[in-house]
């Protein structure tokens, strides 16, 4: 690194400091210069030219001259006989071309490495640039990429939805829609409920997680509750601290295109980290799509019923109903919801069967709820009964309570 000295005025006292010392050494200590060997002056006028080039060098080879002349007069010389003799002289030309040619030297490397040095200046900030260049180009790309996974990432999240809602089965719509929420929502705890005829109570579909025993089978909506805001408001609430405490952290309704209610989805356990608005705006994406599925399987399953059920009744063949129990089972496998099944047997010796059912189902519709499902199987000549989300220990006291609503003690 080339020394370079931003204040001038240093180099200059330096200069008149050091031949100031030098000419009282020469005068108080009877130091001959010119006859030493090599001449100690040499070095001075070489350290000036190689330390500030021309600038201070031929300054202090004149400086040298003058202490030269004057030693070299106080030994007896005068000016003739020193410009007379080369051997006299030749000092005063060592100081003139060592300040001129090494002052140059010093001068020219001194130029070239400020020149380097703006050249450098010029490159780091060129680099700079190209670094703060590369870094927003490398946010551009990392964003682009977050952008196209996560494109990606929405396009099979509503590709499994479209899968799962897709049905034409209501209880695949509801037994599906639980695993997205599972899997897309990662919630701990579901439940999914179904609004009564009436209005006014909440029948328990499906739940899951770690707290399925804390849901109620029945929900009344006349007490103060999370499903009786959702029920209000017809948006997605969280629970208040008001709320029961069994009641989910978040619920939204399940509404039909005619804006009435078909249910109500809750999620409990979540995590912190998703409880954002995405998570929300996902809530909000599936219950709209549920909405308009099971209105679509509704009426698909309106132009099926007379396949499904027999003439004038909720009563189900068997094949149906064998598919609606597997259904169960399904849930009761991946969710461990339990449900309850039992069989009656009957017969209709001497009776018209359709007319019999009919009597049979208009009584059992005021001892069942909606989403209890009944089946006449004619083959074994029993009547089927499936009640989901109930518990099998209730078995006896319901089966008793149907036995007694046919006017029989042991048999319909």
């Amino acid at each position: 690194m080339i020394y370079t000295q931003e204040r001038r005025w240093i180099p200059w006292t330096e200069l008149v400091i050091l031949f100031l010392l030098l000419a009282a050494a020469s005068h108080f200590g009877s130091v001959r210069f010119s006859e030493w060997t090599p001449n100690p002056l040499f070095f001075v006028v070489l350290y000036f030219a190689l330390r500030y080039g021309t600038r201070l060098g031929l300054p202090a080879a004149a400086g040298a001259a003058l202490l030269y002349g004057w030693d070299y007069y106080r030994g007896g010389g005068d000016g003739y006989t020193l410009l007379h003799e080369w051997t006299d002289y030749q000092p005063l030309a060592v100081y003139a071309g060592l300040a001129l040619f090494v002052g140059h030297y010093s001068s020219t490397q001194r130029y070239r490495y400020r020149s380097l040095a703006e050249e450098h200046e010029d490159l780091q900030s060129r680099l700079a640039l190209v670094e703060k260049s590369y870094s927003d180009l490398s946010m551009v790309k990392d964003a682009l990429e977050k952008r196209i996974v996560g494109a990606q990432e929405s396009l099979f999240t509503l590709y499994k939805m479209a899968k799962a809602l897709g049905s034409d089965d209501p209880e695949i719509i509801f037994t599906d829609a639980v695993r997205l929420f599972r899997e897309l929502i990662h919630a701990e705890s579901i439940v999914i409920y179904r609004m009564d005829a009436s209005g006014r109570v909440l029948r328990l579909k499906v739940s899951f997680g770690s707290k399925p025993e804390g849901y109620p089978g029945s929900v009344f909506l006349e007490q103060p509750s999370l499903y009786r805001r959702v029920c209000d408001s017809r948006l997605i609430q969280l629970r208040d601290a008001g709320d029961p405490p069994r009641d989910p952290l978040i619920a939204g309704p399940i509404i039909g295109e005619e804006g009435e209610l078909i249910g109500i989805i809750g999620l409990d356990g979540l995590d912190f980290k998703t409880m954002n608005k995405a998570t929300a705006d996902l809530f909000k994406l599936i219950l709209g799509w549920m909405g308009e599925s099971c209105v679509k399987a509704f009426r698909e399953a309106a132009k099926l019923r007379g396949e499904r059920y027999f003439m004038d009744t909720l009563i189900m063949k068997p094949e149906p109903f064998y598919k609606r129990l597997s259904e169960e089972t399904l849930r009761a496998t991946d969710f461990s919801q339990k449900f309850t099944l039992f069989q009656l047997p009957i017969e209709f010796e001497g009776l018209d069967t359709d007319s019999a059912l009919q009597e049979m189902d208009a009584l059992l519709r005021q001892t069942l709820r909606a989403d209890d499902v009944v089946g006449y199987d004619a083959f074994r000549g029993e009547l089927l009964f499936l009640l989901p989300a109930t518990a099998p220990e209730l078995r006896e006291r319901i089966e008793s309570r149907i036995r007694g609503r046919f006017g029989e003690g042991d048999s319909p």
